[in-house]
This record gives structure tokens, C-alpha cells and sequence, in this order.
């Protein structure tokens, strides 16, 4: 089965972490919600949300994919040390990193953007100056996914699922819950 780790921080987008995540596990994804300091995260609406673990009890070697979600965790996930080695260990074993929103800015100041292509939420990529920006809701350059925001979410986990898994199976999910284009997801 494959193994996706999201991680929280204080002020994430509730959308972009939740509805992936919904999307993930009814593709037989395990998803496991890992917190970077404390169980208990309060999302940028305020929601508290239980994170499955801590960061400092994970085994990165046992996930497909890491995902940074966006909001304004976004600068408490930048400042943590083991996100950032997390990070690299992902890219330096050439594992998948899905961003969204305003994450992306993360992977763009560490220099992991440099020669690829990315988006985020407009404005963010100004915050270095790295990499071919888009304006298009996804992109995917080598084993980098990043998704532009809020508006694009279900695009974004239907793609995670599709690269995790398959076609068929991303299709699936895509009619099971009525994310539904003119034939975009037909078997």
C-alpha cells in the first residue's frame, strides 16, 4: 500500500488538507497527518484538527509521498529544521513532494525549484527567484507536484492519486464522488 505523510502546522488550509486526504484514503492510500510540534492543530478557520502522530516519530523511509499544504502554517512549517531535512531527504531519494498554494514558496527557497517547473498562489513566487512559473491550476516537473490553490484541490488529489496508483483507480474515485469533467475520467 502506498504511504502519503501530510504535514500540519498551525494555520493550514483546511480545504487543502482535508479534502485530499479524503480523496487519498478512498483510493486505498494510507494517509497519516503528521503534526510538526503538537497532536492538536488548529487550522487557518480555527478547526482543531488530531494529527495522527508527530514528526518526531515518523520513519520517513516508509512513505511514497511527502505534501506540504498551504494557508498561513505555511511559515510555521518554513521555520521548522526537520521540515526542511524532511524535505531534502525526499529530494535527495527522488520520493514525491506535492505542494499546494503557498507551499511551494518552501520547496523555492531551498533551491529545489531551480530548473523546473512549478506554480503556487499568485504572488508567492516572487519570494524567490527560481524556476519557470506558471499560472496553470498543476504542475508536475520530475518528481515535484504543485497545485495553485484552494480552487484547483480536487485536480490536485485526483493527480496525487493517479501517480500513486493509477489511471483507473484516480478515474474511480473521480465518479464515486461526482469530480466529474466531460469525459475527462472515463475508463
Amino acid at each position: 500500500m502506498k504511504k502519503i505523510l501530510v504535514l500540519l502546522a498551525d494555520g493550514f488550509e483546511d480545504i487543502e488538507v482535508v479534502t485530499p486526504t479524503d480523496l487519498l484514503r478512498r483510493a486505498k492510500i494510507k494517509v497519516d497527518l503528521v503534526s510538526i510540534d503538537k497532536r492538536l492543530v488548529t487550522t487557518s478557520s480555527g478547526t482543531e484538527i488530531m494529527s495522527d502522530m508527530t514528526i518526531d516519530t515518523i520513519d520517513e523511509n516508509q512513505y511514497d509521498m511527502l505534501f506540504l499544504p498551504g494557508g498561513s502554517g505555511v511559515k510555521n512549517l518554513e521555520k521548522s529544521s526537520e521540515v526542511k531535512k524532511l524535505i531534502t531527504y525526499f529530494d535527495q531519494t527522488k520520493k514525491f513532494i506535492a505542494a499546494i498554494c503557498a507551499a511551494p514558496s518552501i520547496l523555492g527557497k531551498m533551491g529545489l525549484l531551480k530548473n523546473r517547473t512549478f506554480t503556487c498562489y499568485p504572488g508567492y513566487e516572487k519570494q524567490f527567484n527560481q524556476g519557470n512559473y506558471t499560472k496553470s491550476p498543476l504542475e508536475i516537473s520530475d518528481y515535484f507536484i504543485t497545485a495553485r490553490g484552494i480552487g484547483y484541490v480536487n485536480k490536485f488529489a485526483l493527480q496525487l492519486i493517479e501517480i500513486l496508483t493509477d489511471k483507473r483507480t484516480k478515474n474511480k474515485v473521480a465518479k464515486q464522488t461526482l469530480i466529474l469533467e466531460s469525459g475527462e475520467f472515463d475508463d
